[in-house]
């Protein structure tokens, strides 16, 4: 089934959303005081979740690299199977970068475990928010690839493409019931891809950034815009920890009754990143670590797995206390 293109009604929605129920534990998105959160499904709160508008507050990697763990030892079997309901286009993109950095040839065993037993049903983003800006990235706000399953919200129903076999799988108790796409089903899911494309490029019409990012980043390896833009920063690592595709790591050895090995996120603006024994530091002033940011999402990232390390999300605008936007600081840099 994959590649196929459907249309669903409300009605056989709720039907399969509550087989679903039976088979995964459902994270999708939920309107809090403060935004949307992707919080576990419940019969209760299933006719609350939100589908379209944009992101939720949390990136993927809370789930697949979570903040704080025990590595000790071998990785426990999977649990019950997760199913990501609702993600976004900008977080999709990112779920590739993590999956070079914890893949390949030394695999992250405990990533690897629960990202095999995850699935992703994407949705197109609706309502945009100030601080997104996939498209000034390459990005679009409704993904091409990488779900299983995809959702465009449609009058009534959803528009459902199917990405993999294990997507096309979820259907199969309700794919007699399914229809094909219609021509009308097509132009509402393009009248509404461009509709938000507009929406999103109308909320970043003052930055202009043309030409390669990468090539505007690597090239102000001296820029003054570094300590302008880092002056206002508290090192909280907001940014980092909110960002979809930042990865590091510490890992510390914790000896009470038996041996046992944290691993949590790292920040690249944190003061002790990367402090080698006896104090020494290759970025001892924050405006070097403010920099680093920036060339690992746009330089060392793409040379590396050849993608752009951000996606858009405006995470870290939305999070930082020091009020600095990442498109103010690449404007100032050189084309």
């Amino acid at each position: 089934m994959a590649n196929e293109r459907y249309t669903i009604g409300n009605d056989l929605w709720t039907n399969l959303l509550e087989q679903w129920a039976g088979k995964f534990r459902i994270l999708a998105p939920q309107r809090e005081k403060r935004g949307l959160y992707l919080r576990p499904v419940t019969r209760e709160n299933s006719r609350s979740i939100v589908y379209g508008e944009v992101r939720a507050a949390q990136p993927l990697k809370t789930f697949l690299l979570p903040p704080l763990e025990d590595v000790t030892g071998p990785p426990a079997d999977a649990a019950a199977p997760v199913l990501f309901l609702g993600v976004k286009a900008c977080d999709l993109s990112a779920l590739s970068i993590l999956d070079r950095a914890f893949g390949g040839d030394f695999p992250d065993p405990r990533y690897q475990t629960r990202r095999n037993a995850g699935l992703v049903v994407s949705c197109d983003c609706s309502d945009p928010i100030e601080t997104c800006f996939c498209t000034l990235v390459g990005g679009k706000p409704f993904p091409a690839q990488g779900f299983d399953l995809n959702l465009t919200p449609l009058e009534g129903g959803f528009l459902v493409a199917v990405g993999t076999d294990r997507g096309g799988a979820l259907l199969k108790d309700v794919e007699a019931r399914l229809a094909k796409v219609d021509k009308s089903g097509e132009q509402a899911a393009t009248r509404l891809h461009e509709k938000t494309e507009k929406n999103v490029n109308r909320r970043n019409k003052e930055w202009t950034l043309s030409g390669s990012l990468k090539n505007r980043v690597s090239g102000e390896w001296e820029s003054e815009a570094w300590a302008k833009h880092a002056g206002t920063c508290v090192e909280c690592g907001a940014c980092n920890h909110a960002c979809p595709t930042c990865h590091c790591y510490f890992l510390d050895d914790i000896t009470q009754k038996r041996l046992t090995r944290l691993r949590g996120w790292d920040a690249c603006l944190y003061s002790g990143y990367a402090v080698t024994a006896g104090g020494g530091t290759p970025r001892p002033r924050l405006s070097q670590r403010f920099r680093n940011r920036y060339f690992c999402k746009f330089k060392y990232l793409d040379d590396n797995y050849g993608q752009c390390g951000c996606t858009g999300c405006g995470r870290c605008i939305e999070g930082c206390q020091g009020k600095i936007d990442m498109r103010a600081t690449l404007q100032d840099l050189k084309p």
